[in-house]
């Protein structure tokens, strides 16, 4: 083969490793191949001429970073890109988030009514409000009314109001 030919390769390949790498997870040693086969075409360019290897290295160096870039921001939001890279968080909803523990203070002693099971840990409805309890001791099942008896930060202690 022809040191052109070699050089032309080597960067092709380097391409394809690279391209490789955003849909098969090779832990890095795709990404080891593509830059085995820079290093294999900057040095073929260095015994064609050390001008030509010194530019090719430079545009390489240069360029690299702005290939990252692109492939870590824009190729996410590409067609190819929202079906196999991982969703973006979902901004939480009013009344979805963490409550301050203010407003979970003002449910001492009120009572609601539990959504979900809870084994210790579950949702319990006040009115509107949906709050993550614990249960006092033991389990507290779906539908059964509960007090609240103690709230700690942001943790919310009820029992079984019988």
């Amino acid at each position: 083969m022809g040191t052109f030919l070699v050089i032309i390769v080597a960067f092709l390949l380097a391409a394809v490793f690279i391209v490789l790498e955003l849909f098969i997870p090779s832990h890095g040693l795709l990404a080891l191949l593509a830059a085995a086969c820079l290093i294999l075409g900057i040095y073929k360019c260095y015994l064609v001429s050390n001008l030509l290897g010194v530019v090719v290295a430079v545009l390489i160096l240069v360029s690299l970073p702005f290939l990252i870039l692109v492939m870590v921001r824009v190729w996410p939001d590409t067609w190819i890109g929202r079906r196999i890279a991982i969703k973006k968080a979902e901004q939480a909803q009013p009344g979805q988030s963490i409550p301050d523990a203010q407003k979970l203070d003002k449910l001492l002693g009120q009572v609601g009514q539990a959504a979900t099971d809870l084994r210790p840990v579950g949702a319990v409805m006040f009115g509107t409000q949906r709050v993550d309890c614990v249960a006092q001791t033991g389990q507290i099942l779906k539908g059964s009314q509960v007090k609240v008896v103690r709230v700690e930060g942001v943790r919310v202690v009820v029992r079984e109001n019988v």
